[in-house]
Order: structure tokens, then sequence, then C-alpha cells
């Protein structure tokens, strides 16, 4: 646009075309164009220009050509330079005699500009979702699938799960592990003395012991004179029950049997573990422990503050004691690290509970066995399995639920993640299983935990000097199907970052990819196509003047006197 007025008022100064903003080629142009001025144009796509189109009008011109970019600090020198040796040129036409000037190089080619490697996508992990935190409060106020009912005060029922009662304290877990299922087989309880009065063990009498006391129910508690060990009892018909006396072992129960009751939530009947509480607890202060045993929490606004520690003292929940006593001393800010580990302890407890396959209440059967679960632990924290298991589907009613196409150790997987919203790596662990199965159960951050997990994997193997390349094309189209798209983000990338070596190893399954995918690889491969057209243009012009600064060099050789002597060229 400029040039023929710049050689009609300038005709002997030199020109050089200059090339900006070469950082545009690869940058985001929305990101760029959020960045500027709001009244700004926008910069389009097309409105980037290829290095060619610069060279043509270059060529066209007779003038050299260059391009810079601020942004990487790239040419900027380049251009200071050749401009100084171009206008020493010009000099020289006129000043012919300084010797100096004799020896100043013309402009020198520019090598082409590599533009970064992008940066890997990050794999980011979402927050706990709300349903996972409120989960066990919401199943306390709405006990799905509950298998415990206490009886308060003779005619107050709260209902609970034997799986969160167990393993926030080892009081219950040590009442629910009785075994009194047999009408025939009575445990009686005994008191061991000593110092501490808490601790109690159970035991069993002898048949000579019972016929000293021949008053004594066959069911009831007192102290034993044994040792400690657990002995079984036979009655005749006329003395079985089922019913547990408790007083003597814990303060806070009298009586503990089994029963169908109604379900106050779905209407059905089902087998329910009856204890009944003593008749100094209250409903008030037995419900905040329940909620402390689900949750791990106290409201610091709760009445009878000191109700509630005398229940934590009885039932062993000394977590619970203590933040009674913080917050009686206006200390309330230290239960939150009690609560995570509350969190912690009882995490490891569910792990252990799942391994022994304690109080479990659900067999899943998949295509390499089955594997054993608790409903309520599932309900709190999958909405999918909350509508499996409290709606009106046939699997609500059943023990058993089939799991077609997915494997033990997949299934082991979800499981833990259910119940400590971790997920553990395992051995024989396919990424690509697992995040199909989170698919389907609608779990999106252990997608995402399973997709930094399948990327992690990846990279140690890249690192010990395997080939990852054909695992992550059959990874691509996998994630994109199941919804792990930071997964996709990550192989598209790895792809793009070494397509030139993917596509002479894997030519095929490059060009099975679906469109969509090719264009992207086309867009965003590195090095890009304007890079590399670039470098070859480089490199034959840069032989093409090698081969003329040799036939100059001889041509000049071939006219120096003998005392000359060879001198560098200016740069």
């Amino acid at each position: 646009m400029w040039y023929l007025e710049i050689k009609h008022f300038c005709p002997r100064t030199p020109v050089i075309l200059v090339g900006c903003q070469l950082d545009l080629r690869y940058a985001d142009l929305e990101a760029v164009n959020r960045a500027r001025r709001p009244l700004s144009r926008p910069i389009k796509p097309g409105d980037i220009l290829p290095p060619e189109s610069g060279r043509e009008v270059a060529k066209e011109l007779g003038i050299p050509y260059y391009e810079t970019s601020v942004f990487d600090q790239f040419g900027i020198k380049d251009i200071f330079d050749n401009a100084i040796r171009a206008a020493l040129i010009s000099r020289r036409h006129l000043q012919f005699w300084k010797s100096h000037l004799r020896r100043v190089q013309k402009p020198l080619l520019q090598a082409p500009f590599l533009p970064p490697k992008a940066p890997p996508p990050l794999i980011k992990i979402p927050e706990c979702p709300a349903k996972n935190r409120d989960g066990p409060k919401q199943l306390l106020e709405t006990p799905l699938c509950a298998d415990v009912m206490f009886i308060v005060q003779e005619h107050v029922h709260l209902y609970a799960h034997r799986i969160y009662l167990s393993t926030s304290s080892s009081k219950f877990f040590d009442l629910f592990q009785m075994d009194f299922s047999d009408e025939s087989q009575c445990l009686v309880v005994t008191e061991r003395h000593g110092r501490d009065q808490l601790m109690r063990t159970l035991s069993l009498d002898t048949e000579e012991d019972v016929m000293v006391l021949p008053n004594l129910s066959p069911c009831s508690l007192r102290a034993s004179k044994s040792d400690g060990t657990l002995k079984m009892l036979s009655f005749s018909g006329m003395h079985r029950r089922t019913r547990l006396s408790l007083a003597s072992w814990s303060k806070a129960f009298y009586s503990i049997h089994k029963e169908n009751v109604i379900n106050p939530v779905t209407g059905t009947p089902a087998l329910m573990t009856i204890v009944k509480m003593d008749h100094s607890i209250h409903h008030g202060p037995f419900s905040a422990v329940l909620r402390f045993l689900y949750t791990g929490e106290l409201d610091e606004k709760e009445k009878d503050l000191m109700k509630i520690a005398q229940i934590a003292e009885i039932l062993e929940v000394f977590d619970l004691r203590m933040m009674v006593e913080n917050i009686m001393n206006n200390e309330g800010f230290m239960n939150q690290e009690i609560t995570k580990a509350f969190h912690v302890r009882k995490a490891n407890r569910i792990k252990e509970c799942l391994a022994k396959n304690n109080f479990t209440d659900v067999v899943f059967r998949l295509d390499d066995g089955t594997i054993n679960a608790h409903k309520p632990l599932l309900i709190s924290s999958c909405d999918w399995m909350a509508a499996l298991f409290g709606g009106s589907f046939m699997e609500s009613a059943n023990d058993e639920v089939s799991f077609p196409n997915t494997s033990r150790v997949c299934m082991q997987a979800v499981l833990e993640y259910l119940y400590t919203n971790q997920l553990s790596p395992m051995a024989d662990l396919d990424p690509m299983e697992l995040i199909a199965l989170a698919n389907r159960l609608c779990l999106p951050r252990l997608i995402a935990l399973t997709e930094q997990y399948a990327v992690s994997e990846l990279l140690k193997a890249s690192k010990d000097g395997q080939d990852i390349d054909g695992e992550v094309l059959t990874y691509l189209e996998l994630a994109q199907f199941h919804n792990a798209n930071q997964l996709a983000a990550w192989c598209l990338h790895h792809i793009c970052t070494h397509y030139n070596r993917i596509c002479a190893n894997y030519r095929k399954e490059i060009k099975s990819k679906s469109p969509e995918n090719q264009e992207y690889f086309e867009k965003h491969r590195w090095p890009p196509v304007w890079y590399l057209k670039e470098e070859d243009h480089y490199q034959r012009v840069k032989k093409e003047r090698e081969k003329e600064d040799v036939v100059l060099n001889k041509h000049h050789s071939r006219r120096r006197w003998c005392f000359w002597s060879t001198s560098p060229a200016v740069a």
C-alpha cells in the first residue's frame, strides 16, 4: 500500500517487509478477543495471513521479509540487525571507497519460528457432590432400607441402619454382632469386674450355673463367675425366647430382638433389629447422638448438652463427648478437626466391613462372580442407587441385583468410592471399564478420578519407555463416548503433539477416527503444517545462498592480489 509513495519520496531508502503478531497463528483467538477493548474489531481466523503470503509480497517488491512477535520475543533483533545491514549496503553504493562497507553482508535469512507445545490439559476433580455430604443426614431423616428400630421412652420409634451405627461406635458394633437368630440358643451377657466399669464382655454360663439359680430367666443378664468365654445354652420349648436383656452389659440398652416391622417410608414389612433403650435416655439427646453417628457433626445450638455427653459416655462415643466439652468451653472451632478424624476413621471401618462382608444386605451378581454391599451406604451416596433401591423397581425388594458386562474388580472400585468418596487403585483395574460403569451410574466425580488415574498410568508407562500411542488411540473415542471429556482432551493433546510419529506407526488407526477428530488433528497438530512448509523453504533457500557464496568467494579469490589478507565478513 505504501511502497509506491515510499519509493517516490525516498527512492534510495531500503525497505524491509515485516509481519507482526506472529503469535496469533497459534493463539486462542476467542481469548484474545475477550482481552481486547470492547469496541475493537474482533480478529477472525481469516485475518491471520500464512507465511507464504508475506513471502509473495516481498518477492513481488524485491525486498526481504521477516516475521516478529513481541509476545514471544521472536524476530525483533533480526529486524534491527538486518535493517542496519540494508542501510549500510545502501550507503556502500554512495561511499564505495570505504573498505569496511565492502564486508557488510546483505540481509540474512530468518529461520522459521517453531510455536511452543501446548501444555497438556489438567485433570480437574470436581468437589464432593452435595448428595455425598448430606446423604447420611437425609437417610436418617428418611430411613429407606432401615434395619434397626430404637424404642425410646416406650413410645418413640427411631429408625437407623446397622452399617452406619457399627462403623461409628464400637458399642453398636458389638451389639449387632450378637447372634440371636436361633431361638434355641441364648446369649447371656456378663459384666467383667475391673477398674474400667465401661468395658464389658459377653459370656455364657454352663447348665450347672443355671440350675443353681432356678428363678433366673434363661435370657436375663447377671454377673457371671466365668472367665469371659462364650458358652451355648439350650432350653426347652417353654423357655425359648428371642428377647435379650442388656441392662447389665450397658446402661443404655434394655433389650434387643428381631421382628418384622413395617418400614415407615416404603410401607412394606422388613426384618429389623428392635433395640429398646433404657428409660433414662430421652428422645432429643439420643436423636442428636444418632445424627453425630451418621454425619460426625454436632450443632452448637443443641439443647441438653450434658445429657448428650452422658449418652456418649455410655455408648463409648468419646469423640462426641469431647465435642460437647469444646462447645461448653467456647472452643467449638476445634470440633472441625474431630469431624475430619471421625470421617477418616469411619471410612477405614467401612472398607473393613466391605472386605469382611459385615452387615451386608444386597448381593451384586457380576460376570466373574458376586460381591456383597450395603444398601444404606449406596442410597446415601448415589442417586442412581437411591432410585434403584428406594423406588418402585423390582430390585428394591430383592437381595440380588445383576450387573451385566461388569467385572468384580470394577464393582469393587465403585463400591469403595461410594463408601469413602475416594478411588483406590487396584491391580487389573481397567480404567475404561470403570469409566463406563461410572457413566452408567451418573458419577461424574468418579469419572474424573478415573481419568486422573488413567493419565497417571499412561505417563508412568511412557517414562518406563513403553509405547502408549496405540493405547491412547484406543482410549480416545471410548472416552468421548462415555463422557470422559477430560481424558479425551488429554488423548487429543497427546496425539496432536506426537502426530508425525503416530501417523508413521498407526496410519490406519488415525484414518479410522471420526471426521471431527481428524479435523482437530489437522488444526492442532504440532509442529503445524505452516511451520513444516517454512522449514522446507528456509533449508532450500539457505542451500542456494550457500552455493552463491561459494561461487562469489571463488570469483573474488581469482582477482585477489598476493598481499591481500582475508578478513571475516561484518556481521
